[in-house]
């Protein structure tokens, strides 16, 4: 319920009934993924963010947005603080029809240098991880620079086994795009291990590395502990965009690999020869993690 003057002028608050937020909320979920077309992975992360200013709230007011946000400017980076005002836009402006985000600018995160991540230690994170299934996850990560929701939700289809191209049919949305990608050799022989490894269940799945995210997490803490190196999922994904650059691979071929390309950059190379053309490219970094 909004509360205005008989619709002539902007309404100045918001009212929610906390019984009825998990139901908003999904609705808002189906808003996102249908009218906005945006993927699920962001969606979630959409839910959540306003979930956390709605939850102890019944109504909710313009300056309450503000004043919320410029808390949030005090503790947290800029691109957190951007995934919030995002987060807003959708919920207030595109799916109540509110006009209290006009105007909000998104923070400009200054530009910090990232320190090199060390090969070595790459190596011997992956070498660690003594779950087949989470080691050949790892190492799809790291030489095809796909995001971790990427591999997660890779098909057996998504993939050509012969060329060791990697087309991901997994995003949709408007925020993010699937590249073109490869994976090297280590990754393809630890793919076969772990083939040789599923029970009845999981060989019958359409994902290609079918794991539970809490086999992930436990497998992954575990090996940053007997290798003494904290890596995250995203740092493997950073690697490879270092690693080829590393072997003069031009930037737009990178942002290929990694689904930063255009729409229209990206529908070129989907035809076969395109194809072969960007694994030649892929074949010259000679990307190799574990020797």
């Amino acid at each position: 319920m909004m509360v205005g003057r008989a619709g002539f002028e902007p309404a100045t608050t918001f009212f929610l009934e906390k019984e009825r937020l998990n139901e908003d909320l999904e609705n808002f979920k189906l808003f996102c993924l249908s009218k906005l077309n945006l993927s699920r992975e962001t969606v979630k992360h959409y839910v959540r963010k306003i979930r956390a200013f709605l939850e102890n709230r019944s109504l909710v007011s313009e300056r309450d947005i503000q004043v919320y946000i410029k808390e949030a400017k005090e503790k947290y980076s800029p691109y957190y603080v951007s995934n919030i005002l995002s987060a807003f836009k959708a919920y207030f402006r595109d799916f109540k029809g509110l006009k209290w985000m006009d105007g909000y600018r998104h923070p400009q995160a200054s530009l910090k240098v990232k320190e090199e991540i060390e090969p070595e230690k790459v190596r011997r994170f992956i070498e660690a991880i003594d779950d087949i299934g989470v080691k050949c996850f790892a190492l799809f990560l790291a030489s095809s620079g796909l995001r971790k929701s990427e591999v997660y939700n890779l098909r057996r289809e998504d993939v050509n086994r012969e060329l060791r191209c990697i087309i991901p049919n997994c995003h949709s949305g408007k925020t993010k795009r699937s590249g073109i990608s490869f994976y090297n050799e280590e990754a393809e022989k630890a793919l076969l291990e772990f083939e040789k490894s599923m029970n009845p269940m999981q060989k019958r799945s359409e994902r290609l590395i079918p794991i539970g995210s809490d086999r992930f997490f436990y497998e992954w803490q575990k090996a940053k502990k007997k290798s003494g190196v904290n890596l995250k999922p995203k740092d493997l994904r950073d690697f490879f965009s270092q690693e080829m650059g590393k072997a003069l691979i031009p930037d737009r071929f990178i942002d290929i690999f990694q689904g930063r390309a255009p729409r229209n950059v990206l529908a070129k190379h989907y035809t076969p020869q395109g194809i072969k053309f960007l694994r030649e490219i892929y074949d010259k970094a000679n990307l190799r993690i574990l020797s």
